[in-house]
């Protein structure tokens, strides 16, 4: 577990696995209507409190296994936080379909629009930690 090379794996198969199972998740809420939609994010707030109570628990430990366990508790934040975002509970305040024919300024704006809570949100949590 000290490889460098099993750590980089184990990070690029875990940040894979989860994003996989973030996207299933989203299409079946997507498919079931939005009240599955908000049942899937409160759903997995246990996950997202497992990850700040591993956060925390990991902090002050400087162990191979504490720097996996920290890891594995950012991925679940930062899951819980990309589930909240594509299932539409974290949205900004442009949630209408982007017009055709406008100015790539005007795109830029109107995108930024449709996430930007999202990113506000990530911005935060990396601060707070």
């Amino acid at each position: 577990m000290h490889s460098p090379w099993i750590a980089a794996l184990s990070a690029l198969f875990l940040w894979w696995f989860s994003t996989g199972a973030i996207l299933v998740v989203v299409r079946i809420a997507d498919r079931s209507g939005a009240v599955a939609r908000r049942l899937a994010v409160f759903a997995t707030l246990p996950v997202m409190a497992l990850g700040i109570w591993g956060y925390e628990t990991t902090l002050s430990t400087l162990t191979t296994g504490a720097v996996y366990g920290a890891f594995l508790s950012a991925l679940a934040i930062w899951g819980w936080i990309e589930l909240a975002f594509l299932t539409g509970a974290i949205a900004g305040p442009n949630t209408h379909p982007c017009p055709e024919n406008l100015p790539g300024w005007e795109r830029f704006i109107r995108a930024w629009g449709t996430i930007a809570y999202h990113e506000m949100v990530l911005v935060g949590v990396l601060i707070i930690m």
